[in-house]
């Protein structure tokens, strides 16, 4: 069986513009989701790019693909029916006093996002047991809206393999409610030690496997209710991906293998917090790919865009 979806996105990016030549400004928003065929519950990484190719600077408050107040995202399956998309809502403050106009984006300066299709889109699921969240004008100015070329693309059904690797990292997300006593401890503190095996024997065999990204940015920083108890009673140290040098490893190896897709640019996104200092490296490391963009573009942030 195959189901067929369109994604259709729209960018209110809220930007002023300040002309220094009389031309009009030109702002274009690509979208790139890396192929066409996908099979269900394979992580579809949606990388959106906003593009100042004019010669005026614009002026930004907020570019995330999460945020239902940057972006309108639609996905219409292959019968007609819309699937639902969600987000969050991104409050902005201004730093000083005065105008508020956001960040300047000047000619030539690309803004990225990334996301996890299925973690906006499709149906609501309960995040507990599977893998995805779902399956399936401000401040006095006046926002202008941008839009992307539609994208398609077609979901099939899981090979037996794929049903096997669903149904196991499904197993792994539920251990991190597991309070089964394992040598006095709960099994749910096994959780990172679990996925961090599991990443790395994939890595190995099957290196372009599409949830290795996926893994490394949305899972390693999650934890769970037990696991957390069990830091604050002081009776387990508190797992920091950030620092851990076997996590820095593989991310650098999946990175190798997904630069040049969506997904190498998602997982760049995922280490930015506390990375940016790194970028640099990383970028030249990976040469001209919309990884290495990412990277660039987190240097170009700066540590508080918001």
């Amino acid at each position: 069986m195959e189901r067929r979806v369109t994604l259709a996105l729209i960018c209110a990016t809220v930007a002023t513009l300040v002309t220094t030549s009389g031309a009009t400004q030109q702002l274009v928003l690509t979208a790139d989701v890396g192929k066409t065929e996908f099979f269900e519950d394979e992580p579809v990484y949606l990388l959106a790019r906003l593009q100042n190719l004019g010669p005026d600077t614009a002026w930004v408050y907020s570019f995330g693909l999460a945020s239902q107040d940057v972006f309108t995202i639609s996905a219409r399956r292959g019968d007609g029916q819309e699937d639902p998309v969600g987000g969050i809502s991104v409050n902005y403050m201004c730093p000083r006093p005065g105008p508020c106009r956001g960040k300047p984006v000047p000619p030539g300066v690309s803004l990225l996002s990334t996301v996890v299709l299925q973690d906006i889109a499709g149906d609501a699921q309960n995040t507990s047991r599977h893998l995805f969240r779902a399956r399936g004008g401000a401040l006095g100015t006046t926002p202008l809206a941008v839009q992307a070329a539609p994208i398609v693309l077609r979901i099939r059904t899981r090979t037996a393999a794929e049903e096997d690797e669903v149904k196991e990292l499904e197993g792994m997300w539920q251990m991190r409610q597991d309070s089964t006593r394992v040598e006095g401890y709960p099994r749910a503190l096994r959780y990172h030690a679990r996925l961090i095996n599991w990443v790395e024997e994939r890595l190995n065999e099957q290196p372009d496997d599409p949830f290795l990204p996926f893994l490394l940015y949305n899972w390693i920083y999650a934890g769970g209710k037990i696991l957390e108890e069990q830091v604050l009673s002081g009776k387990v140290p508190r797992f920091d991906p950030d620092t851990s040098a076997i996590v820095s490893r593989l991310r650098l190896g999946v990175l190798e293998r997904n630069k040049r897709l969506p997904a190498g640019a998602h997982l760049v996104q995922g280490m930015s917090a506390r990375h940016r200092g790194e970028f640099q490296p990383l970028a030249e490391r990976l040469g001209p790919s919309p990884a290495a963009d990412m990277a660039r573009y987190q240097i170009w942030l700066g540590p508080y865009w918001p």
